[in-house]
């Protein structure tokens, strides 16, 4: 072997020595000791709501031998949902007032029926992802309540029935009727015994309101509060978070990127917002506007404890209300920190505003019972006030006052007092006079 040739062999060596490293480089992949599960480590908060989550029924009226009984119980609605949710809807379509040959208001409260009733009428488009509508097509409808009647139920399918109140519109559905026995079997049997007894008030003569004929006892809470993470709501509701600008006022702070503003008011932990740009409103169905309204809270974690439902929806307003829950009843606040409110633009949110704090934890030691006065004598007191047009008063409901304070250690505590409200149109108001808390009234 002549030198030359050696060298060749020897260059050759080296060039496939150094691929060679040079490719165990590149796909060496080291051998880690398993860290087992990581979410036993790793605790990322999920706050994403369904619309089951959300769009839930506030009570249930049961209505047997001229009686009526009723709950708003969450657990007792939670396991009526879930059943009905089971149920296989077929052949959805409008029946005719007429063709029923009685009152729609004697239709709607009938003896031997349930009453599952809604803060505000459902879009069909969006909750038929809650039920198991097997139709193709689905008519387009809203509906406050579902019915299910005792009389109706024969054969092999009976129908269950969805009634907008204040359209004076009924669309049926037929369900398997089996599931519809055993339904009636498991809550309407003993419903007598389980709840509390109400009677019926004409208002007018297109609304009937049932309200409890006896007192009626509800705990006074007080909770801690833990806040809302500002930097995700910033985030969602700027489209470049870096070009915005802080500056203190008066009440806390505002954010502004020289379009839009967010105001943040420390004193009643609420947050404003305003997008001057999308004032013009174009939007779609009604369903489509409740949809995108609580994605749009899912997108920066704004439930908290998941205590908000969903309460008024105006589709020429394209306005969404969703408010605060607790323990069956809705709370209210004359500042508005128990309501998220959107109002949708053309293209993006017009208009946000909303409480940035929950509820963290109740306080045991300040729990008390209130005794609230029947159902009567808040209709009296109604009747009573010339200020009040009572043949416009739509519903009469127990819900809770919010108030905040200050402990011993400067910490902030919101005080919830049961307290009687009666509703005109969207608004909402305490039933003035002698009419909770104790027996010295209410403030």
């Amino acid at each position: 072997m002549n030198f030359e040739r050696a060298k060749s062999i020897i260059l050759i060596i080296l060039v496939g020595t150094s691929i060679f490293l040079t490719w165990s480089i590149w796909t060496y992949e080291p051998e880690y000791d398993k860290f087992g599960d990581r979410s036993n480590y790793i605790k990322i908060k999920s706050d994403v709501q369904i619309v089951s989550d959300v769009v839930k029924p506030v009570s249930i009226l049961f209505h047997g031998n001229g009686r009526h009984f009723q709950t708003s119980d969450p657990v007792e609605i939670n396991k009526m949902e879930k059943e009905f949710s089971q149920w296989s809807f077929t052949g959805v379509k409008e029946i005719s007032v007429k063709r029923l040959q009685r009152k729609f208001d004697d239709f709607v409260h009938e003896d031997g029926s349930i009453e599952i009733e809604f803060s505000d009428d459902v879009p069909i488009s969006l909750y038929k992802t809650v039920l198991n509508i097997t139709d193709k097509d689905v008519p387009g409808f809203s509906f406050d309540r579902i019915i299910i009647k005792q009389k109706d139920i024969s054969g092999n399918e009976s129908a269950v029935y969805f009634v907008s109140y204040d359209q004076e519109k009924i669309y049926q559905g037929m369900v398997d009727s089996k599931r519809l026995r055993d339904f009636m079997d498991d809550f309407y049997t003993g419903s007598y015994s389980k709840h509390p007894e109400y009677t019926a008030e004409t208002i007018n003569s297109k609304r009937t309101l049932f309200v409890p004929e006896k007192s009626i006892k509800v705990n006074r809470l007080q909770y801690y509060i833990d806040n809302l993470d500002i930097g995700n709501l910033k985030n969602a509701l700027f489209n470049d978070p870096k070009y915005v600008r802080q500056e203190p006022v008066s009440v806390g702070e505002e954010y502004t990127d020289g379009t839009r503003l967010m105001t943040i008011n420390k004193e009643n932990y609420l947050i404003s917002y305003i997008n001057p740009a999308q004032k013009d409103k174009l939007f779609g169905s009604s369903g489509d506007l409740l949809q995108k309204s609580i994605d749009f809270i899912n997108d920066h974690a704004g439930w908290e404890d998941n205590n908000y439902r969903f309460a008024y929806m105006s589709e020429k307003e394209h306005r969404v209300v969703f408010r605060l829950f607790v323990n069956g009843y809705p709370a209210f606040n004359e500042s508005g920190m128990t309501e998220i409110e959107q109002i949708w633009g053309k293209e993006e949110i017009y208009s946000y505003e909303r409480p940035y704090f929950s509820l963290a934890s109740v306080l045991p030691s300040d729990e008390s019972v209130e005794t609230l006065p029947s159902g009567r004598e808040v209709l009296n007191q109604l009747k009573s006030k010339d200020n009040i047009d009572f043949k416009s008063v739509e519903d009469i409901s127990i819900g809770y006052k919010l108030h905040k304070s200050l402990d011993s250690k400067l910490v902030t505590l919101v005080t919830l007092e049961p307290t009687w409200y009666y509703r005109i149109g969207d608004k909402w108001f305490i039933v003035p006079g002698d009419t909770g808390g104790d027996q010295s009234g209410l403030e």
